[in-house]
């Protein structure tokens, strides 16, 4: 299931040249869960878009890249949109998804690098749009 000694050069925005000594991209959040369990006695690290990641040495652990994808109107009201949006969707390719089909309120926050998942966690924010006010809630795996 893990591959072994993966170079991670390809999944941070820095270009660093580190190795991964277990690495799994994981597609489902099926896929996840079985990885989880799988690597609970690994170090962990979670891997999105790696645009705020610097590593200065290989990681002694599993790296989990993040590939879950899928972006889905959920509800619309006159002046509401809800969105569900996988982790795994790079941000920027979300918010032109948004624009194109009329889905206000991301717009100022376009061409920040990462991914959905990261968004809520960072709070995002450009031009006075923060995601704390575009965002309702999200769902956890453990």
């Amino acid at each position: 299931m893990f591959q072994k000694n993966v170079a991670l050069k390809t999944f941070n925005t820095f270009g660093i040249d580190a190795y991964a000594s277990e690495f799994f991209a994981f597609q489902t959040t099926d896929e996840l869960v079985k990885a989880l369990k799988e690597g609970k006695n690994s170090e962990l690290l979670i891997l999105g878009g790696g645009s705020n990641l610097l590593l200065t040495q290989n990681f002694e652990g599993l790296v989990l890249k993040n590939e879950l994808k899928g972006i889905k109107l959920i509800k619309e009201t006159s002046d509401h949109f809800w969105v569900e949006v996988q982790a795994g969707e790079n941000w920027h390719q979300f918010v032109l998804a948004a624009i194109a089909n009329g889905w206000a309120g991301v717009e100022n926050l376009s061409l920040i690098p990462g991914t959905v998942g990261a968004a809520p966690m960072q709070n995002i924010g450009a031009y006075g749009v923060e995601v704390e006010q575009v965002f309702d809630h999200l769902t956890a795996v453990e």
